[in-house]
């Protein structure tokens, strides 16, 4: 993600061990599909831009993400109680291989031989770069790749956009319309986690959402952005969960961040079945 100040951004990262969302230095990219029995080339997995699956109704659900510290494994288990809670008790999330950014994952046969190794649901896209100086165009190429393979396997990609960092209030909606763009070249679900970020931040200040780096979030943080992908995923509203003990989060707070989890996918429509 942009993250500033930059001295802010390094030390948290290293201090999380885990590399940030966004890059300013170029890297090789590849579009070059992984290894593996005759895969097909990049241009035949882009050509075709099939439909989006549509599993919001399949049992049992089963997400994979693939994204960097800001799929981690918190905001994996909050959206897993939410969606044992309000629609599969089966339901199962889990992670990729490693923490990486989109493009090198594509350029790491594991992680698709992880894709085709089971049947997952849904597939959760996060990490993709972009310039935090906005000196750099980086390719969003393997994204699309990602989400092309996704849909040949018939699971719905779901494309993440990170939550802005506390105090930028452009950054949520910057990353919302670069994830739309990359939709709009390879269809996909997109998520707006940003948005709906910057409304409850805006609506609520007293709700502590980030991780006392200011970048990542903190429990209630991954909640939110967990209410989103859940509604996202099932196609049942988010503000129709009740309140979960287990949570540790205050059930007047739940109700808030429920709430502006629908009322954001309202206003930003996630998929187009």
């Amino acid at each position: 993600m942009m993250r500033f100040p930059l001295v802010l951004t390094l030390l948290s990262c290293a201090y999380l061990l885990v590399g940030c969302g966004g890059a300013d230095t170029p890297a090789n990219e590849t579009t070059k599909p992984p290894t593996g029995s005759t895969p097909p080339s990049a241009t035949e997995l882009l050509k075709d831009n099939l439909a989006i699956p549509d599993n919001r109704n399949s049992l049992p659900l089963n997400v994979l993400f693939f994204g960097n510290s800001h799929s981690s494994p918190l905001l994996r288990q909050s959206l897993q109680t939410l969606l044992q809670t309000g629609r599969d008790n089966n339901a199962n999330t889990a992670g990729g291989v490693g923490l990486a950014y989109l493009d090198e994952r594509w350029a790491d046969s594991s992680n698709l031989a992880l894709l085709h190794s089971q049947r997952w649901t849904h597939l959760v896209l996060q990490a993709q770069k972009y310039s935090q100086s906005g000196q750099v165009d980086y390719s969003t190429v393997a994204a699309q790749l990602w989400v092309a393979s996704a849909k040949r396997r018939a699971v719905t990609p779901v494309l993440y956009p990170e939550h802005p960092q506390r105090g930028n209030t452009l950054e949520g909606m910057f990353l919302y319309r670069l994830h739309q763009s990359i939709a709009k070249a390879q269809s996909a679900c997109v998520a707006p986690i940003g948005p709906v970020w910057d409304a409850v931040l805006q609506q609520h200040p007293e709700i502590s959402l980030h991780h006392d780096d200011g970048n990542h979030f903190n429990a209630t943080g991954a909640l939110l952005t967990a209410y989103v992908m859940y509604e996202v995923i099932t196609g049942n509203p988010a503000d129709a969960l009740p309140d979960i003990a287990n949570l540790n989060i205050a059930n007047s707070t739940q109700q808030i961040l429920r709430q502006a989890a629908s009322a954001g996918l309202q206003q930003y429509p996630a998929c187009a079945f």
